[in-house]
């Protein structure tokens, strides 16, 4: 006869936070001829929890993430046109607002012809 032993799991605590957003937390995108600029408010959250990723040279991945106060988690994903240059984004965060700026290629179509008549 085979005795089953009930073991109590150790107490778990998930990695990420599934709390929703800030409510004062938004983004706010503005196109200009040479660039795309982008205001991300993410209050309590600090440097260090940022991150900025690239996918297939497109998309820009902003993820926010904080452990403390019940913790926080804020999650965007921008979607660009092929004029978009992803590897020369710029950001810079001042404890509130997170300001993202994405150059923008110069595309033969947008110029039109030069010296012409």
């Amino acid at each position: 006869m085979t005795q089953s032993v009930s073991r109590p799991y150790a107490p778990h605590f998930p990695f990420l936070s599934h709390a929703p957003p800030p409510p004062d937390s938004w983004i706010q995108v503005e196109t200009t001829l040479s660039e795309y600029k982008l205001l991300v408010r993410l209050p309590g959250f600090s440097r260090e929890g940022i991150t900025l990723a690239t996918k297939r040279r497109r998309i820009l991945h902003v993820v926010a993430d904080r452990w403390d106060n019940g913790g926080g988690h804020f999650e965007r994903r921008i979607s660009f046109g092929y004029d978009a240059d992803l590897v020369q984004v710029r950001a810079e965060f001042d404890g509130t607002m997170l300001r993202i700026v994405v150059p923008r290629r110069i595309s033969p179509v947008t110029l039109g012809p030069i010296g012409r008549t």
